[in-house]
């Protein structure tokens, strides 16, 4: 089989999930990932607008479990969780990036959305294969067959995945609502 065998975790972990790179480079802006105007939209309205700043015809091109790869500052200055919620509801699978803005990364994560923090993403190019184990904490380049570690999840952080968001882990640990 694969040389990417040692990815599949065990049966009550996060699946790997493998989909094609859209690149794009370094200090995205939040209105580059979604404009003011849809800030205040549903998610899946809001889903069609994703990345427009960047290029107007990228949800259409895209296909759900595709990954957003970045440089350096990915929404450094989003606040809002709508903007990960967005690319959620538009079908990527992570976002990947040299680092984030803080709010952006914590608004992912609790709602499902895995944000890595990946320090070789130059070594990625639109169009590249790629398998993302979040549970092995490892993205696979199955296009050059490099592998880059994923730096920023803690267990808290890979539980809150596993569960689909925050409000699902907090109903797992029986937290009051």
């Amino acid at each position: 089989m694969a040389k990417y065998e040692d990815l599949i975790g065990p049966d009550d972990s996060l699946p790997a999930m493998t989909g094609r790179a859209w690149v794009f480079g370094d200090h995205v802006a939040r209105t580059q990932v979604l404009a003011d105007e849809y800030l205040d939209r549903d998610p899946m309205a809001a889903s069609a607008f994703v990345m427009g700043g960047l290029d107007a015809e990228f949800s259409r091109k895209m296909t759900a479990g595709d990954f957003v790869v970045a440089g350096v500052g990915f929404a450094a200055d989003a606040t809002q969780r709508s903007v990960a919620m967005a690319l959620k509801a538009c079908g990527i699978a992570a976002v990947i990036a040299r680092s984030f803005g803080h709010f952006f990364l914590r608004n992912a994560i609790n709602n499902g959305l895995p944000a890595l923090v990946v320090e070789e993403t130059g070594a990625i190019k639109t169009g590249d294969h790629l398998r993302v184990d979040v549970e092995a904490h490892i993205v696979a380049n199955l296009s050059s067959g490099d592998r880059y570690v994923v730096r920023n999840l803690d267990e808290e952080a890979v539980a809150i995945l596993r569960a689909g968001g925050m409000v699902r882990y907090m109903r797992r640990r029986g937290a009051p609502q």
